[in-house]
């Protein structure tokens, strides 16, 4: 569990590492680093005051990781809790992304950038079904994965018995799979629609998908509990 606990500890060191200079408006408009949007990337005020509300979310998001990591590390609460933060991580700077994307939109429209100045296209659907068809990818290997410490659906039930794991892996990966799946074509659907559906679309069908691999996350680790007992 020490392992796991410094890795999550490490992700929220990264997070801090990245959100302060955002933050403080020091990462100029760029290619590679910061929130990276058709808005922000048309115009240099939208990107100033975009990036600096990403600063804020990274350094709030690995601050609150960083503090309960180290207070499992000293052991005032249990070190189970590495198992979840870096996951928690990450469905929070997702959702994060979402609210961010729509939220440069807004800044957009208020600094007067025209909507022609964007370059919205079909790039952002087809990354995110690549994503959802990597974690295809990864639910079908963890279906059939044996306890170790890289891959499956990891909490102590699972952990505690390979009887647990089997049937517990087995399930979560194989409906991750379909549901992720399910998500990478209807993603790949919006790129042959108009750019006024993309963006309608889009969004709902993300949080769509980050919510699917929630409920599947907390579903299994009641089921987990179950068998367990």
């Amino acid at each position: 569990m020490m392992e796991i606990l410094l890795t999550s500890l490490g992700l929220a060191v990264l997070f801090l590492a990245l959100g302060v200079p955002l933050m403080l408006g020091k990462v100029k408009r760029n290619g590679v680093y910061g929130a990276r949007f058709p808005a922000t990337m048309a115009d240099d005020r939208v990107w100033d005051v975009v990036n600096r509300e990403c600063g804020v979310l990274f350094v709030a998001g690995g601050a609150v990781a960083g503090i309960v990591d180290l207070l499992a590390i000293v052991g005032v609460i249990t070190q189970d809790v590495g198992l979840y933060i870096a996951g928690a991580l990450v469905i929070y700077i997702l959702i994060a992304g979402v609210w961010l994307w729509r939220y440069s939109e807004h800044v957009a429209r208020d600094t007067g950038v025209a909507a022609r100045d964007m370059e919205v296209g079909r790039t952002t659907p087809l990354l995110v079904a690549v994503s959802c068809f990597a974690v295809a990818v990864v639910g079908v290997l963890s279906a059939f994965s044996t306890p170790n410490r890289w891959l499956g659906f990891r909490v102590p039930a699972t952990f505690a018995d390979p009887a647990v794991w089997h049937q517990v892996n087995l399930k979560t990966g194989l409906t991750l799979a379909v549901l992720s799946a399910a998500f990478g074509f209807m993603f790949l659907g919006l790129r042959s629609m108009t750019e006024g559906e993309r963006k309608r679309l889009f969004s709902g069908l993300f949080v769509g998908w980050l919510a699917a691999i929630l409920l599947v996350a907390v579903a299994d680790t009641l089921f987990a509990n179950s068998l367990a007992r």
